[in-house]
């Protein structure tokens, strides 16, 4: 039986190792199950894969256009890639992981260039355009191996699709913009918890540790109190992948809602509790 070392700074062997993978994040390695090289960095994409297959599900119901059905369907590719990268840390899952991430925003910014067309158009030489600029990316990517690379050019494209979107707001209820100043919120809160991560590593695994130790004096045996919670809130890889899936959800919900409003057909957007955007078939529609 494969004990989980939960307040560990150490990293283990497991199912997958050695990993071949050029990047290994902060979270310690194989702590939780000898088969998930990092648990909390894996489970944390969770959202991303139940959101992208409810979104491509709304669409299909609602007989919504294919752009956005494929929209979320990358949402879904992207999540379901990188909880392969972070659990087997090997360099194939790496790139499933990484290019996926470089697709999925090349076909957000065609549907944020393609928002005034006509329903059911397709623009081919947009489309190959910027499926040309993803490959060319992931190929000059894998030649040169370099993660920084990666993550610049898919920080420009990002910055790129948040300027276009922002623009295609204009004229549509405030509802709208609310939602898109969440999503922006939630990227760049996902970029600061990305770059602590990234650069304040051995303090974040002595933060994880030490509640853990300190915590079963204070609590007296109380293990289900913060010397389990405490540290999962410090996995920040794990946290970005919660918001930037949360902000990539916001994004095509409010692309497709806002098409969808201004050709008056296909979907509805629903408020889950009054803060949660789901897309619905309009009423019209799902009674014809």
């Amino acid at each position: 039986m494969y004990v989980p070392i939960l307040t560990s700074d150490r990293d283990f062997a497991g199912a997958w190792h050695p990993a071949t993978a050029t990047l290994d994040w902060c979270e310690a390695n194989y702590t939780w199950s000898y088969y998930i090289a990092e648990w909390w960095n894996t489970l944390s994409n969770v959202f991303m894969i139940v959101f992208g297959l409810h979104g491509a599900l709304s669409i299909l119901m609602a007989r919504g256009e294919s752009r956005f059905f494929l929209s979320f369907i990358a949402l879904f590719v992207v999540g379901f890639g990188s909880w392969l990268f972070h659990m087997t840390l090997s360099y194939p899952m790496q790139l499933v992981d990484e290019l996926s991430m470089l697709f999925c925003v090349a076909l957000l910014l065609y549907c944020a260039f393609e928002d005034k067309s006509s329903y059911g158009s397709a623009n081919y030489p947009l489309a190959f355009g910027l499926f040309s600029v993803a490959v060319t990316v992931s190929g000059i990517y894998v030649a040169i191996g370099h993660p920084v690379f990666h993550q610049v050019t898919y920080c420009l494209l990002v910055a790129l699709l948040v300027y276009k979107s922002a623009r295609n707001l204009a004229g549509y209820p405030a509802k709208y913009t609310r939602m898109f100043g969440f999503s922006l919120a939630m990227y760049v809160l996902g970029l600061v918890v990305w770059e602590l991560d990234v650069h304040y590593c051995s303090a974040l695994r002595g933060l994880r540790a030490g509640p853990a130790r300190v915590a079963p004096v204070l609590l007296r045996g109380l293990r289900a109190g913060p010397a389990r919670v405490a540290p999962v809130l410090l996995e920040m890889h794990a946290w970005w992948h919660i918001f930037a899936g949360m902000g990539t959800y916001f994004l095509i919900v409010i692309m497709a809602s806002t098409r969808s409003e201004s050709l008056q057909r296909g979907l509805h957007l629903k408020m889950l509790f009054g803060v949660f955007p789901l897309l619905v078939a309009r009423r019209e529609e799902r009674s014809a």
